[in-house]
C-alpha cells in the first residue's frame, strides 16, 4: 500500500510540473542566441518586485516614511529607559500622534499607502489588500516581529502589561526588519530593470516556475508523509 500512495504523491508531482508555463519569452530585437546568452548571464541576477516608477516611489517613499517613524521610536524610548511604566491608551497617544502629523507632511501623495496589523488574538496578520507586491514582503517581515512577540506570550491581553520600553523597542525591531526588505527590494530594480524585456520575461518565467515545482515538492512530501 506504501508504494501505491508513493506513486500516487509521484503522479501528482509530475502533474505539477507539467502544467503549462510561458518560459519560452519572445525576444524583442534579440536573436535567440542572444537571449539564451543573455539568460545565462543573469540567472543569478534578483529579480525585482516591480519595474515601474511607481514601484521605485512606493519603496522610496515607505523607506523615508518608516526611517523617519524608526528614528521617533527610539528617541521616544530614551524617556522610559530604565522604568517599569506599562503601556496606556495615553502613552500609545502621546507617541504616536507626533508620528501622523509627521508622516502627512513627508508622504508622497503619490505612493501606494498601505499598511498592515497583527492581532494578539491568534497572532496572525492582515496586510492590506491594495499593497502592491514592493510593499507586501516589507510589511509581512515587519508584522513578523510583532507575531514572534504575540507567539511568546499565551495570553492575547499582554499588551496591558507590557513594558513602554519594550513595545518602543518592539516597533524599532520591526521597522528595522521593514527597511532592510525594502532597501532590499529598492536594490534589486537597478541590476534586473535595466535588462531588455525579453530577458526579464523569460527570467520571471523560471522564477515562477521553479517555485511552482517546489509547491509541487512539498504536497508530495506531505502526501507521502501521510502514509510513512
Amino acid at each position: 500500500m506504501k508504494i501505491l500512495h508513493s506513486t500516487c504523491a509521484l503522479c501528482l508531482l509530475t502533474a505539477f510540473m507539467w502544467l503549462p508555463s510561458s518560459t519560452q519569452a519572445n525576444a524583442q530585437g534579440l536573436t535567440a542566441e542572444e537571449l539564451n546568452a543573455q539568460i545565462q548571464q543573469n540567472l543569478n541576477t534578483p529579480i525585482a518586485c516591480g519595474c515601474s516608477v511607481y514601484d521605485y516611489d512606493d519603496l522610496d517613499n515607505r523607506i523615508k516614511l518608516a526611517s523617519m517613524i524608526r528614528s521617533e521610536f527610539a528617541a521616544a524610548k530614551q524617556q522610559y529607559a530604565g522604568k517599569k511604566q506599562t503601556v496606556t491608551p495615553e502613552i500609545r497617544n502621546t507617541v504616536q500622534n507626533p508620528i501622523r502629523g509627521k508622516i502627512n507632511s513627508i508622504k508622497n501623495p503619490k505612493a501606494s499607502d498601505a499598511g498592515a496589523v497583527t492581532y494578539d488574538f491568534g497572532c496572525f496578520t492582515i496586510i492590506d489588500s491594495n499593497a502592491t507586491p514592493c510593499l507586501r514582503g516589507a510589511l509581512d517581515d515587519h508584522e513578523a516581529v510583532h507575531r514572534k512577540v504575540c507567539d511568546a506570550h499565551p495570553n492575547s491581553d499582554f499588551r496591558y502589561s507590557q513594558l513602554v520600553e519594550d513595545w518602543l523597542q518592539e516597533e524599532m525591531d520591526a521597522y528595522d526588519q521593514e527597511l532592510k526588505r525594502l532597501t532590499e527590494e529598492r536594490n534589486k530594480m537597478l541590476p534586473f530593470c535595466k535588462l531588455d524585456p525579453s530577458v526579464k520575461k523569460a527570467l520571471v518565467n523560471m522564477a515562477n516556475e521553479k517555485e511552482r515545482e517546489q509547491e509541487a515538492q512539498q504536497i508530495a512530501d506531505w502526501f507521502l508523509g501521510l502514509f510513512n
